[in-house]
């Protein structure tokens, strides 16, 4: 007869697994934690477009994040002679007002969330709409030739373009350094357009200030 081969049994064994190798951390009382999932993360601006821009104010354009989380938007500006910085709800435009006309901005905008948690800043440089000459006049009017005067615009002026028209047509354009003009061999009781626009240091250039005047006849 054939021999019984004893079994054993492992009913007693213990088995051992390797538990996950987490990073350790540890709390105010010493005990171990275990990292929290990645949920810091706040979204750029990403592209910002200027919606548009006058002499004192600029709109600005942004693409809202696909999310419930609410942020903050935080606009910094800052020019030669001009710095501040305004916070708003999340939006798709924003507006900032008291700008200097005829002037470059640097704009850097950045999200923030409720917990502080900040993105990374979009940033942008933006020229504000120079203003035009104030208080045009027509000084001396003849038969032949008018003079006028202006008062300067904020920023710096390079030059002022003062042109005259008639129904329409150019009839003579001038360069000045000056902020007075005077136009002549011009024809006796014909009202005259007198537009003066003003060029700046920085390349920009106003919209004309425009007056009218009839020589006598």
């Amino acid at each position: 007869m054939a021999e019984s081969v004893p079994t054993m049994d492992n009913s007693d064994e213990e088995e051992f697994y390797d538990a996950p190798d987490y990073p350790e951390s540890y709390d105010e009382d010493g005990k171990i934690t275990l990292p929290t999932p990645q949920s810091d993360y706040v979204p750029p601006p990403g592209d910002v477009t200027v919606l548009s821009a006058d002499q004192e104010t600029v709109s600005l354009g942004f693409s809202l994040t696909e999310t419930s989380v609410r942020y903050k938007l935080q606009i910094d500006y800052s020019c030669d002679t001009q710095t501040g910085s305004w916070i708003r709800e999340d939006s798709s435009t924003v507006t900032v007002e008291g700008l200097n006309p005829g002037t470059e901005y640097t704009f850097s905008i950045i999200r923030i969330a409720d917990n502080g948690n900040q993105s990374k800043a979009t940033s942008l440089s933006v020229f504000t709409e120079a203003s035009p000459p104030a208080n045009i006049t027509v000084d001396q009017i003849s038969s032949e030739s008018l003079s006028l005067s202006w008062d300067p615009p904020a920023g710096e002026v390079e030059s002022y373009t003062v042109t005259c028209c008639s129904e329409g047509e150019t009839e003579q354009v001038m360069t000045t350094d000056a902020n007075n003009q005077t136009f002549s061999n011009l024809k006796p009781g014909v009202c005259y357009s007198l537009q003066v626009s003003a060029q700046l240091r920085n390349g920009r250039q106003s919209k004309p200030a425009v007056t009218a005047a009839t020589t006598s006849k």
